[in-house]
């Protein structure tokens, strides 16, 4: 396969260089991107949990109750306020029994 003009310039660049100065800029180039995988990999690993955190910083439900079936969440019909009666009847208190 004939090699295009690009490929044939950069054959004739790498001829320029000194071998040991191709070595550098390869290496460095390498550990630029290394570098730049760290940082990646460090916002995905925190960047998740930073999200949940403002979540339960707003308000929202915590991953504990998430991943638990039976959670009923505060002021719904079937579990009303902590500081009301239990149940959904009338608050008067000449119509209790």
């Amino acid at each position: 396969m004939n090699p295009n003009n690009f490929q044939r310039m950069l054959d004739e660049d790498v001829e320029r260089l000194a071998p040991e100065k191709y070595e550098r800029i390869v290496s460095t180039v390498w550990g630029n991107l290394g570098f730049l995988r760290m940082l990646g990999d460090v916002a995905d690993l925190y960047m998740s949990q930073m999200v949940g955190v403002m979540v339960m910083a707003a308000g929202g439900a915590g991953p504990e109750t998430q991943n638990n079936a039976n959670h009923i969440p505060p002021n719904t019909p079937d579990r009303p306020d902590q500081n009301g009666p239990i149940g959904g009847g009338p608050q008067s208190p000449e119509i209790t029994r």
